[in-house]
């Protein structure tokens, strides 16, 4: 028995959903369709992390797929050209304000940038939300041009504070 027959038989009636490669690199439709296949459709997200691909973005519900070189201008419907991203980035980008560029399958090729041509980088860091008001500063402010700071006109926001208590109007006495 070759050994090919022994690799189709779990696919045959399971429920394994193969990815065939040629060079390292998944079989895709190219310019045959523009719409993306079911296999395709499961291996971009997957290898994506199931994840928006927009540096600082954490999303992973409402995610597109998204032809970087938009099949309209000649692009392929490969893998290679194919990308998760959410939907709010997938507007952003159709407004031309976030450009995308570079190989999907390669992570470390693709380029994204706003709309002034700012390349945003990934910083590999996970800010956590605020869990009080800032710690005290220790020292003297001392402003750029001399300049005194006013603490009348500095306030900060206690998270715990419900919004609709935190600017209240002071009474009137009369």
């Amino acid at each position: 028995m070759p050994t090919d027959s022994i690799a189709r038989l779990p696919t045959c009636e399971g429920r394994i959903d193969p990815v065939f490669v040629d060079a390292a690199t998944p079989i895709s439709v190219g310019r045959s369709q523009r719409t993306i296949p079911d296999r395709l459709r499961r291996h971009v997200p997957f290898r994506d992390a199931h994840r928006c691909q927009v540096p600082g973005c954490i999303a992973t519900r409402g995610l597109d797929l998204h032809h970087i070189i938009h099949w309209a201008d000649d692009g392929r419907t490969d893998s290679c050209n194919l990308i998760t991203i959410c939907v709010r980035h997938h507007r952003m980008h159709h407004k031309h304000r976030l450009g995308i560029s570079g190989n999907a399958d390669e992570p470390e090729t693709l380029r994204f940038r706003n709309s002034h041509g700012i390349e945003i980088r990934r910083s590999g860091v996970s800010p956590a939300p605020p869990n009080g008001p800032p710690s005290s500063i220790d020292g003297t402010y001392e402003h750029p041009i001399g300049e005194r700071l006013d603490g009348r006109w500095v306030t900060f926001v206690n998270p715990e504070t419900p919004p609709n208590q935190r600017w209240k109007e002071p009474a009137l006495t009369g």
